[in-house]
């Protein structure tokens, strides 16, 4: 029942794509249209992240897509599609024992939605939808601490609404529905319902302050417990030139259905800086850009009642010479202090990359990325280190305009 939903969020989605496109000289639109394929290879000296019997595997991936964008004067919809083939060769068996890493070999792919549209001058409404069938642990949760990789699929269907008091007040909701189910015995399927409530005002043009409030329902298919979350967050953002700062406060509260499960309560807060070439198309990758982020919360998924208090530092940034050639670089430190199961654990996650990409003609870009990960657990056989490189190339070509 559950997996009938994700079709029919999809079909919708694509229905009200249709509709859109087909109505596009009526509403004098402009639509953009643009095919890609990538072709890449990437080494992993430990696959699986473990902490012993490393298996290293090497993945050749072909990845075609399409991307179209629609534009009116108050709406925009974009329409991302992408097909990945996975295929693994390695010389080590995996080391949950049986068969061969070429088991592991899938076809996957994502499909993401984002559609806007300005129905007055104060009220804005929107929808996105976001498709993903992969095997990589790291898109489970957004404070993903997971090493498994069975396959599994990600749905998240999310309308919002905003509307505009004037110059100075604000209110925005929107309604998350999220799920998670496996094709494999790789974990517990997941459904969320959740519900966010923002408050806005602006104290200038640079500067605004906003209250949210979040509630969900956490529900899981296995013997982990059924959870009702609650979080509060005070946050203000503050525009300088190039750089746009926020940082934000709350509380959170988290009680679950089991009787012997104690509720988890406790402070999240975040310090986020944010900077990109200022007047660049939004639809444009900038030539600069930087991210610094400083976050404390709660996972949402947490299979086997394993959930943790995440505190993440990330740094990201890059930089564009030339319209050619483009470096850019990833650090990211993640704290996990497990709350329930096992509650004594504690993982320290560290994540070093680089990247570098080169035009080599137009239209077809050539990619060269590097990194290394390493897992300091407390818990027997839960640290882990794992270098990768990979290497891809991609064409694009776009038919229209936007």
């Amino acid at each position: 029942m559950e997996r009938r939903k994700i079709y029919q969020s999809i079909a919708a989605a694509g229905a009200l794509a249709i509709v859109l496109t087909a109505t596009s000289a009526l509403a004098q639109g402009r639509i953009n249209i643009t095919p890609y394929i990538g072709v890449g290879v990437e080494y992993d000296s430990n696959f699986y992240r473990t902490e012993d019997k490393k298996a290293a595997v090497t993945t050749l991936n072909i990845s075609p897509g399409i991307r179209a964008v629609y534009k009116t004067a108050k709406t925009k919809l974009t329409v991302d599609g992408t097909l990945e083939r996975h295929d693994y060769d390695s010389s080590d068996d995996p080391p949950y024992g049986g068969g061969s890493v070429s088991d592991y070999s899938y076809t996957g792919g994502k499909v993401n939605l984002d559609l806007t549209s300005q129905i007055t001058d104060r009220l804005t409404v929107g929808v996105q939808n976001g498709l993903r069938v992969t095997r990589d642990p790291d898109y489970i949760d957004a404070y993903s601490n997971d090493v498994g990789r069975g396959k599994y699929t990600t749905n998240t269907f999310s309308p919002n609404i905003y509307y505009d008091f004037g110059n100075k007040f604000g209110v925005g909701a929107r309604y998350q529905n999220g799920l998670i189910r496996w094709s494999e015995n790789g974990g517990e399927d997941y459904s969320e319902n959740r519900g966010v409530f923002n408050l806005f005002y602006n104290l200038n043009r640079s500067t605004a302050a906003y209250l949210e409030y979040q509630i969900w329902q956490g529900s899981y298919d296995g013997r982990s417990s059924d959870y009702l979350a609650n979080q509060v967050t005070l946050n203000a953002a503050k525009q300088i030139n190039y750089f746009t700062f926020t940082a934000g406060a709350g509380y959170y509260s988290r009680s679950f259905d089991e009787s012997g499960l104690s509720s988890i309560n406790g402070m999240t807060w975040k310090v986020l800086v944010d900077g990109r070439d200022r007047g660049e198309d939004e639809d444009r990758k900038p030539r600069s850009f930087v991210h610094l982020g400083l976050i404390h919360d709660l996972n949402s998924y947490g299979s086997g009642d394993s959930y943790y208090a995440a505190t993440r530092l990330e740094l990201r940034g890059g930089y564009m010479f030339w319209s050619k050639l483009g470096i850019s670089g990833m650090a990211m430190y993640q704290n996990s202090d497990y709350q329930l199961n096992p509650s004594d654990r504690t993982d320290d996650l560290y994540v070093l990359s680089a990247q570098v990409g080169y035009e080599i003609i137009d239209n077809l870009m050539a990619d060269v990325e590097g990194g290394y990960r390493n897992r300091n657990s407390d818990a027997a056989g839960q640290s882990y280190d794992d270098t990768f490189i990979m290497a891809k190339l991609q064409y694009a070509y776009s038919f229209g305009h936007e």
